[in-house]
């Protein structure tokens, strides 16, 4: 079976061409063919066919597309098993010399190395032999997606830049009638191209046509003036000078003798590169359009120098006077980097040099002289330093890797490389792992990828590891990565080690004479130690003991050698395994006195700062006295800022809290009451009720252990408080009379009547008003003796709520209105939302159904100023609930809708539980 791509799209078996079916079944088998061989994903296949806006059953399509495909290739002979399904796609199979490509980069190779061995009339042959390939327009019957019509492209000029090569063998081999015509035809289609003009015109002059050879550099010089703007190159110029003056070398078509020592020194492509389209792409443009410097950047691992290879092999024939590689060790375990002497030494040897001079300077001025005016590339990988690379820049296109970001380079463009995507590297491990596994375990492929960081270099040793036990299951391999304790250790496969490769980084800063390098390698040991997923400048400077200036410049090290990455400004994160070597650092090296000294700084840190960010959002709410910290809080300006620190920062402070309780004593006290500072913000909205619950049980457990009554009292009502969102009302109303008693026993009466409070409020939502209202008399009376004019409002609007209950609702409103003053008085917004959603309800309940909906209208608005979304939830209820009694069940639908919506992240709690049977009553007709 043959497929061609080279001209309109064709599958051929002995005798027929495959009829391929309908346009769209035509596109699935061209994207299969632009990669032969490699899994592409549905997801590509819907982004290709419906790049704007994808129907709903686009994956049901696109599996039926590759069914037509699959039935089509089966009624050839050898057609059966082509497609082959394997999540999250599909792959084909295309064994070697069936494609036409492979079949013209095959003749193409082979051309290239006969020239380069001074035999230019085989070359000759075997260009022409390529270029008989060709039909037409590549995939030139099939409607172009982004891919097909980026490959269309590459494809094309890879056409016309091979015929050029074509050419020159020709000529060399003295062939110029041979190809005049074709020259003259090529020079038409693209008057533009100087290399055909200039190779036109010495195939006339060897013809014995000199004037046409002339004319064609009249044509051309008048074509570049008109179109571009520019006169014909140097090189160009010398020609029609020297066919001015008949020079009698122009006859000569033996090879140069330096052809033969054209550096051919480009590394073995890997055919396991995957998930790099959009890198390749950009990468390649930059090569091609000649970009004179180009760094690839990345982490450890990540693929770099595999990515530049396969790049400076797509774009070699745009350097026919050589290709140059030169690996500057700067990634090599135990072995000094290259010193820009050494490396000078071995790309002037390789160019021909044979006496470089002793001297960087001198051999640099050399390097630049040799290689004045030729078309090459020089790939410089591993590169560790800028420095290093200063003197090996020779005014070719250059292309550097490294694992720091080499700034400072004059005229060079960054790309970075990341890790792969979690399709790439499954695809990657699904190439790597030739035998059946990953098909009958795609599941635990996919774990396995995850596990490896998404790092080829880690999903290369995991594959290593597999194919030396054929027998060995891919979970088996997952279940002994899961430890992080020996993960490290497991990613190891004869020399090549995930951790070793992380070990070069580490020790290029610790080994530094800079002391800022010295900062950063301590820096990554304490970062490793800490339980947080992301850092900002201002805990960095916390954990280090120094200032947010200096911390910056210290993480800028570790960002210029990718140990971390930057998720937005001043805010980084490291990789899963750099975390756990960074930990496995930190363990080692840091002493534990230190260890213990920068968690506390880290506690006091989050401590303070939470603290400032609960007098910014919730400035009337009561919170439980914190400890006398020293530690500066991060600078906060308004309460949307606070809130917003206090959303990026809440896993980590919780994290940093569960870390202090398996501590000392000193470290349990600052993380209980970091755990109670955070009440208020878990209690508003946005995170799973259950977890917050779990959380403020472990407070409780924690201030126990530490016999801290104070704090055993607010973790108590904390918690009843989130057990009441969630409509666990007896245990609510148990941890409500373990916070009163404390309280009592302390002669806490603020701590008192903040307790009966809560218990009147768990009793109003049990149903027992009576109780309620025992329990807020007793309440409203404690804070008006104390004068804590927070409790008096609070009384009052429940007392309002209770009243309502036994059906005194007139004496209800006055009482809630008399709280709301005091709410408005004081400020306190939330409360205030809280309030006029109890008068709303009443409303409802008395018919007044239009003031029930401008209360909660203008309360919307409210809870959208200062996010409170519990409030948002109940505010949309109640309009439900008051349209819908009005008749408008229209509008009734659209708030009860909107709630469940935003509620999503709320799941069992009392707000959305509402909201869904509000739903439930307008679907049904009731």
């Amino acid at each position: 079976m043959q497929f061609r791509v080279l001209g309109p799209l064709e599958v051929c078996d002995r005798s027929a061409v495959v009829d391929l079916g309908p346009p769209r079944t035509r596109v699935v088998c061209g994207l299969l063919l632009v990669r032969p061989g490699d899994l592409v994903a549905i997801e590509r296949f819907v982004d290709e066919l419906w790049p704007r806006q994808p129907p709903r059953e686009a994956r049901a399509l696109v599996r039926g597309y590759v069914s037509r495909l699959r039935h089509a290739l089966r009624t050839a002979p050898g057609g059966a098993d082509r497609v082959v399904t394997r999540k999250p796609g599909y792959l084909l199979r295309v064994r070697d010399q069936e494609l036409d490509l492979h079949r013209f980069e095959g003749l193409v190779t082979q051309a290239r190395a006969a020239r380069d061995l001074g035999d230019p009339r085989r070359a000759a042959d075997l260009f022409r032999a390529a270029h008989d390939l060709w039909r037409g327009e590549p995939f030139a019957d099939v409607p172009h997606t982004a891919s097909i019509a980026a490959t269309a492209t590459w494809l094309t000029e890879q056409r016309l830049a091979t015929r050029e090569e074509w050419f020159d063998a020709a000529l060399a081999a003295g062939q110029a009638e041979e190809v005049v015509t074709d020259l003259t035809e090529l020079t038409s289609a693209h008057p533009l191209r100087e290399r055909l003009a200039g190779q036109l015109m010495l195939a006339l002059y060897r013809c014995g046509r000199q004037a046409e050879a002339l004319e064609q550099y009249r044509r051309i010089y008048r074509v570049l003036g008109e179109e571009v703007g520019v006169e014909p190159g140097a090189e160009l110029l010398r020609l029609h000078h020297r066919i001015l003056d008949a020079d009698p070398a122009l006859h000569a078509t033996a090879p140069v003798a330096a052809a033969a020592r054209t550096p051919r020194q480009l590394p073995r492509d890997l055919p396991t590169l995957v998930g790099r389209d959009s890198e390749l792409a950009e990468l390649t443009a930059r090569l091609d359009t000649g970009t004179p410097v180009v760094v690839l950047h990345g982490a450890p691992g990540v693929g770099k120098s595999a990515l530049a290879i396969r790049a400076a092999h797509l774009s070699a024939f745009r350097f026919p006077d050589g290709q140059l590689h030169v690996n500057l060790r700067g990634a090599t375990p135990a072995v000094s980097p290259l010193s820009s002497a050494e490396a000078l030494h071995q790309l002037l040897r390789a160019l021909g040099i044979t006496e470089v001079p002793g001297d960087p300077d001198e051999a640099a001025a050399l390097l630049r002289t040799v290689a004045a005016g030729r078309r090459s590339l020089v790939v410089l990988d591993n590169a560790a330093t800028a420095a290093q690379v200063r003197l090996l820049l020779p005014g070719c296109t250059v292309l550097i890797t490294s694992r720091t970001r080499l700034e400072a380079l004059e005229g060079a463009i960054y790309l970075h490389v990341g890790p792969l995507s979690p399709t790439a590297a499954t695809a990657m491990l699904d190439g790597l792992v030739s035998d059946g596994r990953p098909n009958a375990e795609p599941e635990a492929i996919r774990r396995l990828a995850e596990l490896c960081g998404h790092l080829p270099l880690g999903l290369h040793v995991a594959a290593a590891r597999l194919n030396a036990r054929p027998s060995r299951r891919v979970l088996d391999l997952v279940e002994r990565l899961a430890d992080e304790r020996d993960r490290l250790t497991e990613l190891a496969a004869g020399d090549v080690a995930v951790r070793t490769s992380l070990a070069v980084s580490h020790t290029a800063l610790n080994d530094s004479d800079n002391p800022t390098d010295r900062s950063a390698a301590w820096a990554l040991c304490l970062f490793g130690l800490l339980p947080v997923t992301e850092v900002d400048l201002d805990l960095a400077a916390a954990v280090l003991d120094t200032t947010p200036p200096a911390a910056d410049r210290i993480v800028e090290r570790l960002l210029n050698a990718h140990l971390v990455e930057e998720t937005a400004p001043h805010r980084f994160h490291m990789h899963d395994l750099t975390r756990l070597f960074a930990n496995e650092l930190g363990a080692a090296l840091v002493p534990e006195e230190r260890q213990r000294a920068a968690l506390t700084r880290l506690l006091n840190h989050y401590l303070s700062t939470t603290g400032h960010a609960n007098a910014l959002v919730y400035p009337h709410r009561a919170h439980h006295p914190a400890p006398e910290v020293t530690t500066p809080p991060k600078p906060l300006t308004d309460s949307e800022q606070a809130l917003r620190w206090l959303d990026e920062q809440r896993r980590n402070v919780i994290a940093v809290v569960r870390r202090s309780w398996d501590g000392p004593p000193e470290h349990a006290r600052l993380g209980v009451a970091l755990a109670l500072a955070l009440h208020w913000y878990l209690l508003s909205g946005g995170n799973d009720p259950r977890d917050t619950i779990a959380f403020q049980e472990e407070a409780v457990a924690a201030a126990e252990r530490l016999g801290d009554r104070r704090s055993q009292a607010y973790a108590h009502g904390n918690l009843s408080g989130n057990l009441r969102h969630i409509g666990e009302l007896d245990r609510a109303c148990a941890h409500g009379a373990a916070e009163l008693a404390i309280c009592r026993e302390l002669g806490d009466r603020f701590g008192e009547q903040r307790a009966l409070g809560n218990l009147g409020h768990t009793h109003l939502l049990a149903r027992r008003p009576d109780e309620a209202i025992s329990c807020l008399e007793r309440q409203l009376a404690i804070a008006r003796e104390i004068d804590a004019p927070i409790g008096q409002a609070f009384a009052l609007v429940n007392l309002g709520k209770a009243h309502h209950q036994l059906g005194r609702s007139e004496d209800a409103i006055g009482m809630i209105e008399v709280g709301l003053a005091w709410y408005e008085e004081i400020g306190d917004h939330y409360r205030q939302c809280d309030a006029h959603e109890v008068l709303a309800r009443i409303h409802l309940d008395l018919g007044r159904y239009d003031r029930a909906v401008d209360l909660m209208t203008r309360t919307l608005d409210d809870v959208h100023r200062i996010g409170y979304r519990f409030g948002e939830i109940w505010a949309l209820t109640v309009l439900a609930q008051a349209h819908r009694l009005s008749g408008n069940r229209e509008k009734a639908r659209h708030y009860a809708e909107k709630a469940i919506a935003n509620s999503d992240d709320l799941r069992g709690t009392q707000a959305r539980t509402e909201a869904l049977a509000e739903y439930s009553l307008l679907t049904s007709g009731a």
